[in-house]
């Protein structure tokens, strides 16, 4: 968990089969659709909610569906993205939203490998 300048923490959870990342940002229609996105392309079996009580994302998928080695590849670009979220201000949305694409890119280039 990351505390945000909000003072609401920032959270990812993964656990084989189950997927859930939730953040005030996701609050944001255009932020979500591009999350719920990355996350369709990562799994597309996945079964995907989104809770705006909480501002959260859970994907539930079948575990051996998700090659845990692939996720970590991931990381790199999820702490890039990770500033700009965390001290996020609707002027930042741009970044936030290229910073998704650019995880998309990479998920579908792992995909294709």
């Amino acid at each position: 968990m990351i505390r945000n300048n909000k003072g609401v923490w920032m959270q990812y959870n993964y656990f084989p089969g189950r997927l859930r990342f939730r953040d005030p940002v996701l609050r944001d229609g255009d932020i979500r659709k591009a999350a719920l996105d990355a996350v369709s392309i990562l799994c597309p079996q996945a079964e995907i909610s989104y809770k705006e009580s909480t501002a959260s994302i859970l994907a539930v998928y079948p575990a051996d569906s998700v090659n845990v080695e692939e996720l970590k590849k991931l990381v790199p670009y999820l702490l890039k993205i990770e500033p700009k979220i965390r001290f996020y201000t609707p002027k930042k949305k741009g970044d936030v939203l290229a910073g998704i694409e650019e995880i998309k890119t990479a998920i579908n280039r792992m995909m294709k490998a």
